[in-house]
């Protein structure tokens, strides 16, 4: 199966473009002649590792499967209802699909992985945990938990982002108008007078000249830098540096570092609870960790695990974690609890996370408001400051 991208006519004559689960070009071409959709374009859609769905759509999918599976519906006849019960679009499309796989035998989870953009990997891991050991509908609730806990916390960022970004914004646009549109009024006049100008006036002269005639420039270097950045990041070694350098920046590397770790921790519980072996359950938590240095360490300690030592001792000297893991982890692993331990770190770190970005970002407020009364108070003492000079000069005449 696979994921297109279609460009079509509907029934009543408009055009409409969505994405579909099918086996070929062909089939989904059949598919919409019948539903009475004329296609127009049909292209495959490049691969990608985010979700098709958002996860406010998934998380109440899974608590619907998980309650079906429990009153003994079977797992075909789940996904043929939920199918019908969901909108037309991409999601029926892929419920369908799915739906046909399994009730020609297949497996949740190897259906799951047919579909890598919306079952992410450590959900099909999960999915196969759960069936081997005949506990799916436990498992499709810890699933749903724990993308819910992780949406909350995106949610919480988002909002607490909403005010900083406007006044960011605000600040840029009134800088910008100043320089490009009221200093040029002010620069004629002083020249015009032939008055002598303090250095800040001069200063925000040049800067005012600068922007307007190399702004397309300095724009368009700042767009060529960004892709480099964004080309750089991708590669491996380049992600490896930028994560590197995040974590050494005060507040925001504490913040990362919390982040991850509560990633880590979540998805190696999942794995771990459902009975995936330690060493699969690691190899699988470090990539989905986020982060490429942290990667490197939890890889690192899965290696020394394979020799033998326990995991809170496996960790590589001079780490990147927060210091509360090893504790946590040496008192689960040695207690038999590792589950609960790792439940223990989640919370503890999300909400470490939480806690930090909140103060941080309410500290970022005033920080703000604070370089935008500077900004524009230098600006008006800059026009002030010859003003004062002329009027003390005709004072003394």
């Amino acid at each position: 199966m696979a994921t297109f991208s279609a460009v079509f006519v509907d029934r009543e004559g408009r055009r409409r473009e969505g994405r579909f689960v099918a086996g070929d070009a062909a089939e989904l071409r059949a598919k919409l002649t019948r539903q009475a959709r004329r296609p127009v374009r049909i292209t495959e859609a490049g691969p990608s590792g985010a979700l098709v769905i958002p996860v406010r759509e998934l998380v109440p999918l899974l608590h619907q499967l998980e309650l079906q599976l429990r009153a003994g519906v079977t797992a075909d006849e789940a996904f043929r209802q939920l199918a019908e019960d969901a909108p037309e679009g991409p999601g029926r499309s892929w419920l369908l699909a799915v739906h046909r796989e399994v009730a020609q035998g297949q497996p949740i989870h190897a259906v799951c992985r047919r579909f890598p953009r919306i079952f992410p990997a450590h959900l099909a891991a999960v999915i196969e945990a759960g069936e081997m050991a005949a506990q799916l509908p436990e498992a499709l609730r810890g699933l749903a938990a724990h993308f819910a806990a992780g949406e909350e916390l995106r949610r919480t960022a988002r909002r607490a982002l909403i005010y900083p970004v406007i006044v960011l914004a605000a600040t840029i646009g009134l800088i910008g108008f100043l320089l490009a549109g009221v200093v040029p009024k002010f620069a004629e006049i002083f020249a015009a007078l032939q008055l002598p100008l303090p250095a800040l006036t001069v200063f925000l002269i040049r800067a005012s000249e600068a922007v307007r005639q190399h702004g397309v420039a300095l724009l368009g270097a700042g767009a060529v830098g960004l892709v480099l950045l964004r080309v750089a990041v991708r590669r491996p070694g380049g992600r490896w540096l930028v994560d590197r350098a995040i974590l050494r920046v005060p507040v925001v590397g504490d913040i990362v570092r919390h982040l991850a770790t509560a990633r880590f921790a979540a998805h190696l519980r999942l794995l771990h609870e459902a009975g995936i072996p330690l060493l699969d359950a690691l190899a699988t938590g470090a990539v989905l960790t986020g982060h490429r240095v942290l990667e490197r360490q939890l890889l690192a300690a899965r290696a020394a695990v394979g020799l033998g030592k326990p995991l809170y001792a496996a960790l590589p000297k001079g780490h990147d974690f927060p210091g509360f893991l090893m504790p946590a982890l040496k008192a689960g692993e040695t207690a038999g609890q590792l589950g609960a331990a790792l439940r223990h770190v989640e919370d503890y770190a999300a909400g470490r996370a939480r806690e930090r970005l909140v103060t941080a970002l309410a500290l970022l407020e005033p920080l703000l408001l604070g370089i935008l009364t500077a900004v524009v108070g230098a600006i008006a003492l800059s026009f002030f400051l010859p003003l004062v000079s002329l009027l003390g000069g005709v004072n003394a005449r």
